[in-house]
């Protein structure tokens, strides 16, 4: 069995797997810290049943499977969720995130707003994609942590990402599922740098297909509970963690945006984003 860490925030886990997906371990952790810096609280084990994967906590079954699809899914979902879960040191927000000469854009937001497809869109045209799902801001400071995942694009963001990024060309270099893709950072951006950056906009999308553009700066109390709604980790911090989104949107310029191509977006982006 080999042994990858995986470090975020602070925290640890080991996965132990065979040495026959070790190209989907690589694919899936090529840009986390594999440092063994903090001992690993939680190991996950990937063995083979015949012609099934078997992914474990300990003797909770997490996944059982013919397709390593699936299994990439799971075991990354597996892998955020004990890296955050427990810890207390900042906020740990889903969001996505960029950057670009050091500054950088966090794009917070649930499940289905279009911040993967939008982030996408951002790291073709030449920005550095760090993530499309957690980032993690320590506790009185600015700088964005972020984990490190391949971009996961629905199949409903194809259609709109199809003049930046020909799916079907680089087929063989992405991880398919019947709903997702995951795509290496490089195939959208040769020269992507995950280089370290602080906050310097905050950006709540919601993609609708053929929808006009509408972009709102919000106000600094309507930014803060926007931020809320997107903190995974409140309950492990004091006030549940409202004085740090205070303190963030205070000094970080946050507008909401509705969006229905990327068409819409060039000129206003040149406008807002950090140059």
């Amino acid at each position: 069995m080999n042994i990858r860490y995986v470090n975020f925030a602070g925290q640890s886990l080991s996965i132990e797997y065979p040495t026959e997906i070790s190209g989907l371990i690589e694919f899936l952790y090529s840009d986390t810290n594999d440092d063994e810096v903090v001992s690993p609280g939680v190991t996950l084990t990937i063995t083979r049943d015949g012609v099934e994967l078997v992914l474990r906590h300990g003797e909770q079954r997490l996944y059982r499977g013919r397709e390593e699809s699936d299994l990439a899914t799971t075991l990354i979902r597996q892998t955020i969720h004990h890296l955050i879960d427990n810890n207390s040191d900042g906020m740990a927000l889903h969001a996505a995130a960029l950057s670009r000469n050091g500054r950088g854009i966090v794009l917070p937001g649930c499940s289905g707003s279009g911040k993967t497809t939008l982030s996408t869109w951002l790291a073709s045209q030449g920005f550095n994609y760090l993530t499309d799902e957690y980032v993690f801001i320590g506790e009185n400071t600015n700088t964005i942590q972020a984990f490190a995942r391949p971009p996961n694009v629905k199949t409903r963001g194809f259609e709109a990402l199809d003049r930046y990024f020909d799916m079907e060309k680089h087929k063989g270099q992405t991880i398919r599922s019947k709903d997702v893709a995951m795509i290496p950072p490089r195939l959208l951006n040769p020269h992507n740098n995950l280089e370290s950056a602080c906050v310097s906009l905050f950006l709540f999308p919601k993609f609708r297909m053929g929808s006009a553009l509408r972009l709102e700066k919000l106000t600094k109390a309507k930014a803060g509970l926007a931020l809320m709604e997107s903190l995974v980790n409140a309950r492990n911090l004091n006030g549940h963690g409202f004085n740090e989104a205070a303190r963030l949107v205070r000094s970080t310029p946050s507008y909401r945006l509705e969006y229905g191509s990327f068409d819409q977006l060039q000129e206003e982006f040149n406008r807002i984003l950090p140059g």
